[in-house]
């Protein structure tokens, strides 16, 4: 039941997979410890959003010493991500920071997800020592609005799933979130064969009860069944969230997944009509199918007989012409009705899945062949 899973849940200890290393700000026109004191103001204010768990810059330089002495002094995001490692972080924030010649400040920042080493985030603002306050309190809510909420699937069933997401990460009743699992994607060529961890969306879920830790909601749009330690993720951002989300039904609703290269060759299986609706969807193709070739026959003949009586024609033939004539418009009518439903149907079978591709080298070049079987 969801609720005895929540709170079950809820005794868990928060997970520590949001852990940020702030990197000391490189520093033009000023000293790097007071360079270090503006990261520190901003770590301040990023612990503040509750988005983040800020690992102490102290902490991370001390094991860095002890296990990578090389990376340090470190200042960008090239040996950020090594350290982030080293932490066990997901998270790591870089950043410059500039005394301009008129007296402000001058900061840029830039928040790299560690997992695949995207840009989640980038920002700039200019402050005085009068404004830094809310300057700095403003990008943190910034940064922690863009950057995307990532978590882990604790249960799920044939129609709601329980996330480790909820009132402390931002999550809200009604937010929707892209449910997503990790693939290993190799890749093979006559050198080398090197793998790295791919995305695979399997479908959309919209949050209907939200508490401390953990969140709960039903899902749709699924091209498989969730499963728990499955992933999600969204944005807390609005606009990002439904720009988001409006991609990812795009690409379930067109069935574009991410497609990776292959150099050598390609094999793809057959999909088998396994379940009650494939089953009926190819019962209406194979009685569609054969009313198809029956009205065609119907139409030729009604056709060749109307043509005969039309070109036959005599006084007292005007009933069989009226009738050959009215034989072909019903037989008309019959076919192209059917043909249009037949052809509604195939497409619909392309869009589900249903239809077998294959790959036809006599096209040309590559080309996409639709077969059904029964």
């Amino acid at each position: 039941m969801p609720e005895q899973v929540i709170q079950n849940v809820l005794l868990k200890p928060e997970a520590e997979n949001n852990g940020i290393v702030i990197l000391q700000f490189g520093a033009t026109g000023m000293t790097e410890s007071a360079a270090r004191a503006f990261s520190n103001i901003m770590a301040q204010n990023i612990a503040n959003t509750n988005r983040f768990t800020v690992i102490p810059l102290s902490e991370v330089e001390e094991e860095t010493a002890n296990q990578a002495p090389s990376l340090l002094p470190c200042f960008d995001i090239g040996c950020g991500i090594q350290m982030g490692k080293l932490m066990e972080a997901e998270w790591i924030l870089t950043g410059h920071i500039s005394l301009t010649s008129a007296g402000t400040f001058s900061l840029n920042v830039k928040l790299v997800l560690i997992f695949d080493n995207s840009l989640a985030f980038e920002d700039a603002i200019r402050f005085t020592d009068e404004t830094m306050d809310r300057q700095f309190y403003q990008l943190a809510n910034r940064i922690a609005a863009n950057a995307p909420v990532i978590g882990n699937i604790l249960e799920a069933n044939n129609k709601i799933v329980v996330v480790d997401l909820g009132e402390k990460d931002g999550i809200q009743v009604g937010d929707q979130l892209v449910i997503y699992r990790n693939i290993i994607v190799r890749s093979d060529n006559d050198e080398f064969l090197s793998e790295g961890t791919r995305r695979k969306n399997i479908g959309i879920l919209k949050v209907t009860r939200v508490g401390k830790n953990v969140s709960e909601g039903v899902y749709f749009q699924t091209i498989e069944t969730p499963e728990a330690r499955q992933n999600v993720t969204t944005f807390l951002d609005k606009r990002k969230q439904i720009t988001l989300i409006d991609n990812i039904r795009k690409e379930l609703d067109t069935h574009l997944r991410n497609v990776f290269e292959i150099k050598k060759t390609v094999e793809l299986s057959p999909v088998k009509l396994e379940d009650m609706a494939k089953q009926q969807w190819a019962e209406k193709i194979k009685v569609l199918d054969g009313q198809k070739t029956f009205w065609r026959t119907f139409l030729i003949g009604s056709a060749a007989i109307s043509a005969y009586f039309l070109n036959e024609f005599k006084s007292g033939d005007d009933y069989q012409l009226i009738a050959a004539l009215g034989t072909l418009g019903y037989s008309s009518y019959k076919f192209f009705s059917i043909r249009s439903e037949l052809n509604d149907l195939i497409e619909e079978g392309k869009y589900k899945g249903y239809l077998e591709i294959q790959i036809r080298p006599d096209f040309g070049q590559i080309g996409l062949n639709y077969q059904f079987r029964f």
